[in-house]
C-alpha cells in the first residue's frame, strides 16, 4: 500500500475516523487514514527533536528506544476505541457519539495489553484515555451519560496487525525496532468490568507516586507523551478540514491526506543570535556574562538596560546548549505580555510562525492585530477561525516562542485550564523568562517561589529578571548564578524630589503647563482611577486656555478591554509628538515601553516607585544634561490600593533619598521597605500539583475560563472586580456587543453598594444561544474612549480604584 493520498473506493469496509461536510457533501477519513497523518506529524517530530528527546530521557533516567516506540504505539492506539459498531453507524450518518467515547473504551480495549510502559505506571495509556477530555477524578464515572459498546474485534485485530507495516512503510525503523504489539483476548465489556479497571488505573498511579514521592517525573513524561500525542492528533484533524476545503471531488472517502507534516513541527533556527537580538551594537558585558550562564539564573539591572535583549540571548544559547526547544516569556500583566509580543514581532523580527501569546483577553490582541495585517474590519465569519487557531496555540505553548503572564504558566501547573495538560507537556522542554519578579503581592510571590523549586527538580532552565530584585527574594534564591549589570547600576538616571503636599495643594498644573510650552514629555502617575480621571480633566481644561487641541492622554485599567489596546497603539504614536503629557495609573509602571523628560507621582511602595520611574529618562545615564529630570512625589490623599502601613513607612524611607538616584540605591528603598518581609514557602501550589499530577480536579473548579481563580488562586485580590459592558456600546450593537472586548473591569464593591441603595447605575442582561443562558452585566453611567466610565461617585468615602 503506498501511503500518499488516495480515495478509497468502499465505505463498507474501511473503518471511518474523520467527517468533514462541504456544501452537503460528505468527506470521511479512514482510521488508517488519520493515523497515518498523525504518526507523519509523530515522525517530523522525532527528526527535528532528536536531541530533545534524548536530553529528556536522560533527565527521567528512561529508555529512549523504549520511550519512541510507546510514542508511536500511543499515536497508533489512541482512536482505536472507535472501532465499535455505534461509533462507525453514527459518523457514517453524521451522528455525534458522546454515549460512546471512543477514549474510554480504547483504554479499557487496552489496559490488559499496553503494559511495557516506560516508568512503572502506564502513563502512555493515561494519554489516550485523556486525549478528548483532560483527565480528572470523576472522568467518565457517570455511567447514565454512556451506552455499551458493540466491539468490531475482526478489525480491531486487523488494525493491531497493520501496526508493523505501517512502522516499515514510514520508516521508523530509523529510530527504534519494533516487531509487533499483541492484543490480549478483547475484554468483555460490562459497565461493572470497566469501572473497576477504570478505578483500579487511577488508584495504582496515585498509589505509586504517594509512595516514590515522585510526582515531578511521572507529570512530566505523562505530560510529555500526552502533548505529542495530542499534536500528532489535532493537527491530523485540522489538516483532513483543510483538504477538504480545498478538495475539488465531491465527497467521497479518503485515507491518508498529509503533504507537508513539518507544517505542524514548528523549530526555532537562528544562526547569529546576537544579531538577530541586537543587530549592529555590541553586548554590554551583562549581556554577555548572560548568555554564557547555566540553567538557573537571576538578573538584577536597571530598567531600560536591554534585559529583554539579554534573556533571549540567554534563551537561545541555552536551547542549543542544553537541548531544548521553546521558549516561554512570563510576565506580570496582560498588558506587558501584549507588548513583549509586539517587540517580539515587529522589533526582533522573529515572525508570527514563531511568536505565540496568550492571556485572559489575548484573542482581542489577536484579532487587532489581524485587522491590521489585513488592513480592514475583523470580519467575524472569515476571521475568527484563524483567530481561534492563533489563540489555541498560545494557551498550549504551541509556538517556538511564547509570551504568556504568569498566571497562565502557574494554572499549567494544577490543571487551571481545559488544555493545562497539552501546556505542561509543551513546557518540559522550554526555558523560561519571568520578568519583573518582584512585581507582585505576598500570595503570587510565594508561588512563584514555590514554582521556582518545582522547576528546578523537572531541570527546566529558568532565568528571573527585576530591576530591583528585593533582599529577601535572592535569600531564597541562594542556589541561583547572580548576574548584575554593574555598570547600569551606577547610572543615575533621574533625581527624587518629594514634597509633603498632594498634587492639588501644590502647583503641579501651573509647572506642567510651562513644561508643555518648553516642549517637554510628562507623566503623571496617580495612585486611584476617579482621581487619575479627575486631574486629568483638570489639566486638560487649563491647557486649553493656551492651546486648541493639547496633546495630552488618559490611560488607565477600567477602559473596555478594545479600547485599552487602542489606546497603547495611541500613546506609541502621539508620544513621537513633542510635547505630550499622559495622566495614568500605575497601569503603566511595567506595561509599556516610553520615556518622559519629567515625572509626577503620588506616593507608592519603593517598588513600585521603581517601576515607575523605568518610564523617566529610559535608557538615561545622567539625570541633568539639557533637562532636569525629576522624579517629583507627592502625598495621596488615602493609602489605597497600598497597605496603608507599607505607605508610611515609604514615605519614612523616602524622605532620606532625596538625591539623584540610581536602581542600586532603589533596590536599597526596598530594602529598608520590606525588611520584616517574610514569605510562607511553599505555598498550596505545591499541595494542588501533586493532587493533579495525572488526575485531580476538573478544571473548571480551579479557575474560571478568564483565568481568575476558584479553589486556587495566583493572585489575593484584595479588592474583587466584575466585568460590565457600557451602555452605550450595547445599545448601539445589542447582543452583538455583548462580547469580552466590550468589557471593562470595574471594582464589584461599586456594583454591590449601587444595587444596595437602588442607584440604578446596573442591570443584568441574559443571553440565549444554543440553548445556553449566560448573563452579562450592563453599566448605565456614561463611558467614553477618553475618560472610561463617569460616575465620579464616592462608596464609603473611598474612590473606586
Amino acid at each position: 500500500m503506498r501511503l500518499n493520498r488516495r480515495k478509497v473506493r468502499s465505505l463498507t469496509f474501511s473503518p471511518i475516523a474523520k467527517l468533514e461536510i462541504k456544501n452537503g457533501e460528505k468527506y470521511f477519513q479512514t482510521l488508517e487514514g488519520h493515523t497515518i497523518d498523525a504518526l507523519k506529524i509523530l515522525k517530523v517530530y522525532m527528526e527535528r527533536n532528536c536531541e530533545t528527546i534524548a536530553q529528556f530521557c536522560e533527565r527521567w533516567k528512561l529508555n529512549k528506544e523504549k520511550f519512541l516506540k510507546n510514542l508511536f504505539l500511543t499515536v497508533y492506539l489512541h482512536d482505536i476505541g472507535k472501532l465499535t459498531k455505534e461509533f462507525q453507524q453514527n459518523i457514517r450518518q453524521n451522528k455525534r457519539s458522546q454515549k460512546y467515547p471512543h477514549a474510554y473504551y480504547g483504554f479499557f480495549l487496552l489496559h490488559d495489553s499496553f503494559t511495557d510502559t516506560v516508568i512503572n505506571v502506564p502513563v502512555e495509556l493515561a494519554a489516550i484515555l485523556g486525549h478528548h477530555t483532560q483527565l480528572y477524578d470523576q472522568l467518565y464515572l457517570d455511567e447514565n451519560q454512556f451506552e455499551k459498546p458493540t466491539f468490531l474485534v475482526n478489525e480491531i485485530r486487523k488494525f493491531i496487525s497493520n501496526a508493523v507495516r505501517i512502522y516499515k512503510e514510514l520508516t521508523f525503523d530509523d529510530f527504534f525496532e519494533f516487531n509487533d504489539f499483541t492484543l490480549n483476548d478483547i475484554p468483555e465489556f460490562s459497565w461493572n468490568n470497566i469501572r473497576r479497571v477504570r478505578n483500579r488505573f487511577i488508584s495504582k498511579i496515585n498509589m505509586y507516586m504517594d509512595e516514590n514521592k515522585n510526582w515531578e517525573q511521572v507529570k512530566s513524561v505523562f505530560s510529555y507523551i500526552f502533548a505529542i500525542l495530542q499534536t500528532c492528533d489535532d493537527y491530523a484533524s485540522l489538516n483532513f478540514s483543510k483538504f477538504v476545503e480545498n478538495c475539488k471531488s465531491n465527497g467521497g472517502v479518503f485515507s491518508t491526506v498529509l503533504e507537508d507534516a513539518g507544517e505542524y513541527v514548528s523549530v526555532l533556527q537562528i544562526e547569529d543570535p546576537i544579531k538577530a537580538v541586537l543587530g549592529d551594537k555590541e553586548p554590554y558585558e551583562f549581556q554577555k556574562k548572560l548568555m554564557n550562564s547555566g540553567k538557573f539564573i537571576t538578573l538584577f539591572a536597571p530598567c531600560g538596560r536591554g534585559k529583554t535583549e539579554a534573556a533571549l540571548l540567554w534563551a537561545i544559547n541555552t536551547l542549543k546548549k542544553h537541548k531544548r526547544n521553546k521558549i516561554i516569556f512570563a510576565m506580570p500583566t496582560q498588558t506587558t505580555s501584549n507588548a513583549t509580543y509586539d517587540r517580539f514581532i515587529y522589533d526582533f523580527n522573529f515572525g508570527k510562525e514563531n511568536v505565540g501569546l496568550y492571556h485572559g483577553k489575548s484573542f482581542i490582541k489577536l484579532k487587532d492585530e489581524l485587522s491590521k495585517e489585513k488592513d480592514e474590519e475583523f470580519d467575524e465569519e472569515k476571521d475568527v477561525e484563524e483567530i481561534r487557531s492563533e489563540t489555541f496555540k498560545g494557551n498550549v505553548f504551541f509556538k517556538p516562542i511564547t509570551i504568556t503572564t504568569v498566571d497562565h504558566l502557574i494554572y499549567s501547573f494544577v490543571k487551571g485550564f481545559s488544555q493545562a495538560d497539552f501546556a505542561f507537556g509543551n513546557l518540559q522542554n522550554a526555558v523560561i523568562i519571568f520578568d519583573e519578579v518582584h512585581y507582585y503581592e505576598k500570595l503570587t510571590l510565594e508561588h512563584l517561589l514555590t514554582l521556582f523549586k518545582l522547576l528546578k527538580k523537572m531541570d527546566i532552565p529558568h532565568l528571573l529578571m527585576s530591576g530591583t530584585l528585593p533582599e529577601f527574594m535572592l535569600k531564597e534564591l541562594q542556589d541561583y548564578e547572580y548576574v548584575i549589570d554593574e555598570e547600569g547600576l551606577e547610572f543615575k538616571p533621574f533625581k527624587i524630589e518629594v514634597h509633603g503636599k498632594t498634587l492639588l495643594e501644590s502647583n503641579v498644573i501651573e509647572e506642567m503647563i510651562e513644561n508643555y510650552h518648553k516642549e517637554l514629555t510628562q507623566f503623571v502617575i496617580l495612585n486611584t482611577v476617579e482621581w487619575a480621571k479627575e486631574f486629568y480633566l483638570q489639566l486638560k481644561e487649563k491647557l486649553k486656555e493656551s492651546f486648541d487641541q493639547p496633546n495630552i492622554m488618559l490611560y488607565h485599567s477600567q477602559f473596555t478591554y478594545a479600547d485599552r489596546i487602542k489606546k497603547e497603539n495611541e500613546i506609541y504614536q502621539r508620544i513621537k509628538q513633542k510635547p505630550f503629557i499622559l495622566v495614568a495609573t500605575q497601569v503603566i509602571e511595567i506595561s509599556l515601553d516610553i520615556s518622559c523628560d519629567v515625572m509626577y507621582s503620588e506616593l507608592a511602595p519603593p517598588d513600585a516607585l521603581g517601576q515607575r520611574a523605568g518610564r523617566l529618562n529610559r535608557k538615561g545615564e545622567l539625570w541633568k544634561n539639557k533637562v532636569e529630570h525629576k522624579l517629583k512625589i507627592y502625598i495621596p490623599e488615602k493609602h489605597l490600593p497600598y497597605d496603608e502601613k507599607l505607605i508610611h513607612k515609604s514615605k519614612e524611607i523616602i524622605m532620606n533619598y532625596q538625591k539623584p538616584m540610581s536602581y542600586k540605591e532603589i533596590k536599597e528603598l526596598c530594602d529598608f521597605a520590606y525588611v520584616e518581609y517574610a514569605l510562607e514557602i511553599p505555598s498550596n501550589l505545591l499541595t494542588f500539583f501533586k493532587k493533579c499530577a495525572v488526575f485531580g480536579e476538573h478544571w473548571k473548579y480551579i479557575a474560571t475560563e478568564s483565568e481568575e481563580g476558584l479553589r486556587f488562586k495566583v493572585r489575593d485580590e484584595k479588592i474583587q472586580h466584575i466585568d460590565v459592558i457600557p451602555k452605550c456600546i450595547f445599545e448601539k450593537e445589542s447582543d452583538n456587543a455583548l462580547r469580552v472586548e466590550n468589557m471593562a473591569k470595574i471594582p464589584l464593591y461599586y456594583l454591590l453598594t449601587d444595587l444596595k441603595t437602588e442607584g440604578g447605575g446596573f442591570y443584568l442582561h441574559e443571553l440565549v444561544k444554543r440553548r445556553r443562558k449566560k448573563k452579562f452585566w450592563i453599566c448605565n453611567y456614561p463611558y467614553s474612549y477618553e475618560l472610561g466610565f463617569e460616575y465620579n461617585i464616592k462608596v464609603d468615602d473611598v474612590y473606586i480604584i
